[in-house]
């Protein structure tokens, strides 16, 4: 599918006026990557966001119109629903740090994507597309300030943040956090995630719980006005300090955390460090067994021999280790038992809403039982309808925000 981004206003309109008198199944979806916060809409990011639209629409009719304010228009025609919303879901994933893919409860925000029927819509689209094209040009000439040409848009300008806007996440900023991390008390930061073994027709029980710290909820704990999340490798440098401070708050506090068995998303350097050796000096042989370690699938493979060294120490000593971040493309290249793990943590993404029984998914059912049914978790299971995709691959252990409500309907605070 073609890209457009010279005048896409006016190409827009172009194509509109062409199927004016059959919209049948035409669509277009809006996203509304203007609201963004400004380093997330980087010519980086937005071309990943392009091409993945890209991979998705094929060479379906329609086209992508590539705005100059980062505004995606995607128009197609019989695309199906369960694309569409394959679509949304993977790109609200690609920006799942930025407010505008999910609010401060974790739920969806509305305001990322609008879908428009055409059908029904045409007229109303049209007239949108108008005042985009008229604001365009008034801005080209300097004849409008930019928040009266949104308004002439007909869509609300950023509004005006009750609270600064979050900064790049820096260098000088990191030395300040690691300071000041050493004088607050994280306890209050820790989070606990079921991961459940869910059989058809039986009752959910909770295997183990995912210990882990909230990213976000530290920031606001400590009142730190920067995006913690704006630099991969600063961050990753912050989730080893991260680390101790959990093996601290456990090694000090085993009744309360070791009482069931847990998991750790922990860094291969903190297994390999002193830290770790004096925490596992702490703790009872027989709790050991009940402690998974997860370890993510980017580091493993970014250094295979500090990997394999980490895993067999963390093994000999009593640990269990699980492989994160495992996705469907991803699981069929791993032989679990020759790279020695435990457990495997797949992705769920939105094809466990296509038929179960399709090519694609019947060589993932076979990877899962390569890989062992019982071995496999499926995580960010948000909705029933994910559980039972994995249940039909033949998965009997989940994570997600659908197994929080159904261990604990009543929980205030969500993962």
């Amino acid at each position: 599918m073609r890209v457009v981004s010279r005048e896409p206003e006016a190409h827009l309109i172009e194509l509109l006026q062409l199927v004016e008198d059959a919209p049948q199944g035409w669509q277009v979806v809006a996203f509304h990557f203007h609201k963004l916060l400004e380093h997330y809409r980087s010519e980086y990011q937005i071309k990943i966001a392009t091409n993945l639209m890209n991979d998705l629409l094929g060479d379906r009719d329609g086209a992508i119109y590539l705005c100059d304010d980062s505004t995606i228009y995607v128009m197609v025609k019989n695309f199906p629903k369960q694309l569409t919303e394959k679509m949304i879901f993977q790109l609200r994933y690609l920006f799942m740090d930025d407010p505008l893919s999910y609010t401060t409860e974790g739920d969806e925000n509305p305001a990322f994507s609008t879908i428009h029927d055409l059908e029904s819509h045409w007229q109303d689209f049209m007239a949108l597309c108008k005042r985009r094209l008229v604001s365009r040009v008034r801005l080209a000439q300097g004849g409008v300030p930019r928040a009266a040409a949104a308004v002439a848009a007909g869509e609300a300008p950023p509004p005006v943040a009750a609270k600064k806007e979050l900064r790049m996440f820096t260098a000088s900023s990191l030395a300040t956090i690691e300071r000041e991390m050493l004088d607050v008390d994280l306890t209050a930061t820790i989070r606990r995630q079921p991961i459940c073994a869910a059989l058809p027709e039986a009752p959910v029980r909770t295997v183990f719980d995912e210990m882990y710290i909230n990213i976000n909820h530290l920031r606001q704990s400590m009142g730190i006005e920067v995006d913690l999340l704006s630099n991969r490798w600063l961050f990753k440098y912050l989730t080893q300090i991260l680390d101790n401070r959990m093996l601290d708050a456990i090694q000090r506090n085993p009744i309360r955390y070791l009482t069931t068995p847990i998991s750790l998303n922990l860094n291969i350097p903190t297994l390999l460090s002193s830290r770790f050796t004096e925490f596992d000096a702490a703790i009872k042989p027989s709790s050991k067994v009940s402690i998974v370690i997860e370890l993510q699938i980017a580091d493993v493979f970014a250094d295979m021999s500090a990997f394999l060294l980490a895993k067999d120490t963390v093994q000999k000593l009593g640990y269990r280790v699980c492989l994160d971040g495992v996705s469907e493309l991803s699981l069929p290249q791993i032989d679990r038992q020759r790279l020695g793990f435990d457990l495997v943590k797949l992705i769920w993404n939105s094809d466990g809403e296509l038929d179960a029984t399709s090519p694609k998914n019947i060589k993932l059912a076979e990877a899962v039982r390569a890989c062992g049914n019982n071995r496999v978790i499926l995580t960010r299971c948000d909705t029933k309808q994910a559980v039972q995709y994995g249940q039909a691959l033949g998965i009997t252990l989940f994570q997600g925000r659908y197994l929080d409500g159904v261990v604990n309907p009543k929980a205030s605070v969500k993962n």
